[in-house]
């Protein structure tokens, strides 16, 4: 591969501009933002599955016939995995939501063209171990799934884009007949 000189001339730069500045003030303003006008957003994580001791040596002995084996009692288990029990995990966030769609013309390439059932949330960059875990998102009472992720800031990325799109849960049938 062969490198080939650029035409670009930065002569004119002074070094006047204050970077470190510019992004102490950028940082500032956002989590001033996160903090003030930022929206609950609820990560649902994988629930943590653990030894369950009571389900398992506390119990008494099964006392049901098993016709296999003649007089030897069958287990007695009425749930399912016995011997764990299932916590369900949730991180919530402060986070900026953009719900679509968008006007048309906005952006048409980027995450921010937003169709009817997607929405953008800005958290920060902290919370990337959370949202590559999870397995859905509620946002005011409405269920998610994660599309796409970016990470953003001024000249270290400190936030992080994560582009959603809502899940189509089914509702319960009616007991009423004459509908559905």
């Amino acid at each position: 591969m062969i490198f080939v000189n650029n035409n670009q001339n930065l002569s004119a730069a002074s070094g006047i501009i204050n970077m470190p500045f510019l992004e102490g003030l950028y940082h500032s303003f956002m989590s001033e933002a996160l903090l003030d006008l930022g929206r609950q957003v609820v990560f649902h994580l994988r629930p943590l599955i653990e030894q369950d001791n009571t389900n398992t040596q506390n119990l008494p002995q099964a006392q049901q016939y098993n016709p296999y084996f003649g007089r030897v009692v069958a287990p007695n288990s009425n749930t399912r995995n016995s011997g764990t029990k299932n916590t369900p995990r949730d991180v919530a966030y402060s986070a900026h939501i953009k719900v679509g769609p968008t006007r048309s013309g906005d952006d048409t390439t980027g995450m921010g063209d937003l169709k009817a059932n997607e929405c953008t949330v800005t958290v920060v960059i902290e919370a990337l171990e959370h949202v590559l875990e999870a397995l859905s998102v509620s946002i005011e009472g409405r269920r998610y799934s994660i599309v796409e992720t970016r990470p953003i800031g001024f000249t270290r990325r400190r936030y992080l884009m994560v582009k959603l799109q809502e899940i189509q849960e089914m509702e319960n049938p009616s007991p009423d007949l004459t509908i559905g």
